[in-house]
């Protein structure tokens, strides 16, 4: 399966397009990593395209709510979260900057 087809859902959807493809492609994730919050960023960036997934640090205590008090549901949540602030980084929605106070705030509400 060619590249294309393989992310043409994504190509389609406007906010993203091709060049949002191309920037994904590019793109760094910083979520590799031991564990499982780990296993599910690296997933999902691979997954969307990410063009290089490298070893990184993912804060469960400050992606996941506190109310998660179970240990899978809570690294399900900080593996998503992490991956998507990587998908957004990539294609240029947030900042590094953004993404701390993200991890901070989701500490606060936690």
């Amino acid at each position: 399966m060619s590249d294309r087809a393989r992310y043409v859902r994504q190509i389609l959807v406007a906010e993203i397009g091709e060049e949002g493809q191309a920037r994904l492609e590019r793109g760094v994730a910083r979520v590799l990593g031991e564990g499982l919050a780990h296993e599910i960023a690296h997933a999902y960036a691979a997954r969307a395209g990410i063009g290089r997934v490298v070893p990184g640090p993912i804060d469960e205590g400050a992606l996941a709510p506190a109310f998660l008090e179970v240990g899978a549901a809570r690294a399900m949540v900080a593996g998503a979260r992490a991956s998507l602030a990587s998908i957004r980084q990539a294609l240029g929605l947030s900042s590094e900057k953004e993404n701390r106070q993200g991890a901070r705030d989701a500490r606060v509400r936690g």
